[in-house]
């Protein structure tokens, strides 16, 4: 494992091609981050990697631009692939991630003529697919889909020279274990494999080694030094309605711009955006089961500042890139300890600050001691003034495997005291 010192500090040291440099520059980037200047001479040197980073540090560019650069410099030597055959294929594991991956790679190469680039994903019409693949150079997938191409013959990976995983953590799961297998076999004489997430548990890096031939690792973040820009907070309540009543506070609060609030189900998220514009609160709800033109038109909105609260399940823990997110709220939470590191990452990102806030209940207090295991680090326990929970943070704690715990201790006056 190694955590690179990069000594980079200009774009203009990546020697990259003219045109890409000229898109740097226009969308105002002056200097790399730490993951960039790490990644992006080692990927330019060749070979396989792991690279851990904590979202929102840049990592997207990191695996673009030497893709972008390989597929310049083939084009500039006349070493043309055929017109189904990509140069370079980024997998994503969901729709919006891959969509913003390819927005990412299009303003990358603004200007640059010849070069093309596709999206593949669900949810989007396949003839409208089979006319953007024709040509494309690089090509931004979800598996499912992608394997549908490939089974379908409308995609040639035998040229290809690198295959992304962005956030690989996910795909390295057990729901895409069958299409990442064949995607595998479909270019298995493929140049170079970069794998890219914030997390990796080891029996991921295990499986993401199955799919690499020696791969080196670029470790920028750990479980103890991840998001330390965010302010992270887990606040107790007694019941749901206790719970509802923390985040309408919260979503008051004078500091907040935008906020993503994660559901644990489909109905809950919809649910819990419907009685938030009914409180006169601008948010609108995204889930899987949506149809993806809708999916669009919300991420869209929120981007556009056109709505101030998004309330999702975790398919969008992965893929929202959008500065203005100041505070994360998990208003149920994750199944996966791990991907309380991914919501958290919706803000406070490329360098700045952001709020994370927690809510629990009783019946929750082993799902924070494993998020606490995992991040190998305590979430401090705020209260708010006329909010407090009947019960102290060390009671909710005991009560995990007992059954009801005890009421408030004697004397204690101010708490809660809500009906559900």
């Amino acid at each position: 494992m190694t955590t690179p010192t990069p000594t980079i500090t200009s774009f203009e040291e990546f020697n990259l091609p003219e045109p890409i440099m000229a898109c740097i520059n226009a969308l105002g980037f002056t200097a790399p981050t730490p993951v960039q200047a790490a990644v992006i001479p080692a990927a330019m040197q060749g070979g396989d990697w792991i690279v851990s980073a904590q979202t929102g540090s840049g990592k997207t560019a990191a695996f673009l631009l030497p893709a972008l650069q390989h597929i310049w410099n083939s084009m500039r030597s006349g070493s043309n692939n055929p017109p189904d055959a990509p140069y370079a294929l980024v997998i994503c594991p969901t729709r919006e991630l891959a969509q913003q991956v390819a927005s990412d790679a299009i303003n990358l190469i603004k200007g640059t003529k010849g070069l093309r680039v596709a999206t593949v994903v669900g949810g989007t019409p396949y003839h409208k697919q089979r006319q953007d693949l024709k040509g494309a150079h690089l090509v931004i997938a979800t598996p499912g889909r992608l394997v549908d191409w490939i089974n379908q013959g409308g995609i040639n990976l035998s040229r290809l020279h690198s295959l992304t995983l962005d956030e690989a953590d996910r795909m390295l799961d057990l729901g895409f274990t069958d299409e990442i297998n064949a995607i595998h076999e479909a270019c298995e004489h493929r140049q170079q494999t970069l794998m890219f997430s914030a997390t990796f548990t080891s029996r991921e890096t295990r499986l993401a080694s199955n799919l690499m031939l020696n791969p080196q690792h670029i470790l920028l973040a750990s479980s103890k030094e991840k998001h330390t820009n965010i302010t992270q907070q887990l606040q107790w309540a007694d019941n749901s309605h206790h719970q509802h009543q923390l985040l309408k506070h919260w979503l008051q609060d004078e500091t907040m711009v935008q906020a993503v609030i994660f559901a644990s189900t489909q109905v809950e998220t919809d649910r819990l955006a419907k009685e938030l514009e009914s409180e006169g609160i601008s948010a609108a709800s995204l889930h899987g089961a949506m149809p993806q033109v809708l999916r669009n038109r919300r991420l869209d909105a929120l981007r556009k500042n056109r709505i101030k609260v998004l309330v999702a399940t975790d398919v969008a823990a992965r893929g929202i890139d959008v500065p203005n997110i100041t505070h994360v709220f998990n208003y149920g939470l994750p199944m996966k300890a791990e991907d309380y590191v991914h919501r958290i990452g919706r803000t406070g990102r490329a360098g700045r600050n952001g709020v994370a806030i927690t809510f629990a209940q009783r019946g929750d207090a082993f799902k924070i001691r494993d998020i606490e295991r995992y991040i190998e680090r305590t979430i401090p326990v705020t209260t708010i003034e006329g909010l407090e929970p009947q019960l102290s943070a060390e009671d909710f704690k005991r009560s995990q495997g007992r059954g009801k715990p005890a009421r408030g201790r004697a004397g204690s006056s101010g708490g809660y005291r809500g009906n559900d």
